[in-house]
């Protein structure tokens, strides 16, 4: 079993908070130095580390096939990178940013770290 933290369409009332339905929801979790942000086009967030940054969210154990996927999902290793890490205990997708994308970081920045579902 894995933890994963979720920010986005996959939390409860989510688009896609469906790939979940068979996991254990732990609890509310707070992700510190990072920040999500909502480009125009995007119906999903991008989570990019941002020193002070928060990101409000939920954590979730999941079992290997919805880890699966979920890195389907969130084109893990193209899109995004799945972080595994140690300190915090779980997992989280931070976005893959080539400096191709159409990301304004002052603009696009959710401030309150929340994603309205």
């Amino acid at each position: 079993m894995y933890k994963v933290f979720v920010y986005g369409t996959l939390k409860k009332g989510g688009s896609n908070h469906y790939f979940l339905r068979s996991s254990k929801f732990i609890k509310k979790q707070t992700l510190k130095d990072h920040s999500i942000f909502a480009p125009s086009g995007y119906g999903f967030p991008l989570l990019l580390k941002d020193k002070g940054g928060k990101v409000h969210g939920e954590l979730y154990e999941v079992d290997d096939i919805t880890l699966m996927s979920l890195d389907m999902l969130e084109s893990e290793g193209y899109l995004y990178h799945r972080i595994h890490d140690k300190e915090l205990g779980f997992q989280y997708y931070l976005y893959n940013d080539t400096g191709y994308s159409r990301i304004d970081k002052k603009k696009d920045k959710i401030k309150d770290g929340i994603w309205k579902v």
